[in-house]
């Protein structure tokens, strides 16, 4: 069973393992090169210990690390080869790591009870020389945590987060106060819950840029939307618009790099792409029967990885822009309308013959 998939510049990490025995049971990382509209043969693979969840990496220093138990255990990517260069061990030791998020020098990790854990990094150029708990949430969430998500505003550190509770949430990290550093939540949102069961956060994207937040929440057996948020305020997230996707549970999305499309993938093998500004969709395509559990674009293609262990890239589909279209049509029967006007005014029509 495919976890989880990375890519730093073309080269492409695959985290898989586990499953039943139409998958295999062997966990391990796998390293393949990637090509416009091709993935090559593996690279390298290598044994994993335990079943590898989560891959998150520090793509400037060329180094990924994997998340697995309370363990995340980080590799420095070299060519066509990598190697194990640090262990992180978090206490206590039942805990479950779900996923992780580098930003300069803290890390952060999310559990499945909903615990936040931050870390200070010590670097080395493109070693790690140490990694030191400096601060804890307990009660972050209160059901696991999908993503994490950090950014920085006026000089200030903040984190996002999409957890299983159908919530998202801004935590501010105060450095400025003694260990153990304080992660205060400054607001919470979320878009939609069911009567009987929260509509899970799946996963969630943030463009610093444009202080834009992408969320895609959706069912265990339902359907999915995506929601566009304005993040310019951390006081006050609010929605700009909500579309769904499809009628079955998404577990994963990426943007492209000058973020104008989103790629989604669901569980009935299906991907699907959205024009990020119109928010429209504009294709999709089927691709195999299984489920598709993680997707990162590479340039204008959507990299996908199903539960069969089967990986897959296609090109963006961009479709039309129904909103444009809808738009030059009501300003052509507009136009229309005050043209006709103007003939009846100057006697230019001559409506009984």
């Amino acid at each position: 069973m495919l976890f989880s998939i990375y890519s730093i510049e073309d080269k492409l990490i695959v985290a898989s393992g586990g499953g039943d025995k139409k998958f295999g049971v062997k966990n391990k990382i796998t390293l393949y090169q990637l090509e416009s509209g091709s993935i090559s043969k593996a690279l390298k693979e290598e044994n994993f210990d335990q079943i590898p969840e989560f891959i998150e990496g520090i793509p400037s220093k060329k180094i990924f690390g994997i998340c697995s138990k309370n363990q995340v255990i980080f590799y420095s990517l070299s060519g066509n080869d990598f190697k194990n260069i640090y262990t992180l061990t978090i206490n206590p030791e039942d805990i479950s790591l779900t996923c992780f998020k580098i930003y300069e020098d803290l890390l952060v990790a999310g559990d499945d009870s909903g615990c936040l854990i931050l870390f200070k990094i010590s670097f080395d150029n493109q070693k790690i020389n140490s990694i030191n708990e400096i601060g804890r949430n307990d009660n972050a969430h209160v059901r696991g945590i999908n993503k994490i998500v950090f950014f920085a505003k006026n000089k200030n550190k903040f984190l996002l987060t999409a957890s299983q509770d159908g919530t998202c949430k801004v935590f501010g990290i105060d450095q400025s106060s003694e260990k153990p550093i304080k992660m205060n939540t400054y607001f919470c949102f979320r878009q939609f819950q069911h009567e009987n069961s929260n509509y899970f956060m799946r996963d969630l994207i943030f463009v610093n840029e444009e202080n834009i937040v992408y969320t895609l929440q959706s069912l265990a057996k339902g359907k999915t939307f995506l929601t566009k948020w304005n993040a310019s305020n951390v006081n006050s997230v609010r929605p700009i618009e909500t579309i769904m996707v499809c009628n079955d549970p998404c577990f994963s999305f990426d943007i492209n790099e000058n973020h104008s499309y989103l790629g989604i993938a669901d569980s009935k093998g299906n991907i699907y792409f959205v024009d990020a500004k119109n928010m429209v969709l504009t294709g999709s395509t089927n691709i195999g029967e299984n489920m598709l559990k993680d997707c990162r674009f590479y340039k204008n293609y959507l990299v996908t990885g199903n539960i069969g262990n089967e990986l897959g890239m296609n090109k963006i589909m961009t479709g039309f822009n129904f909103k444009m279209i809808r738009f030059l049509f009501y300003a052509a029967l507009i136009f229309g309308i005050y043209y006709y006007i103007y003939l009846r005014k100057n006697n230019l029509i001559d409506i009984d013959n």
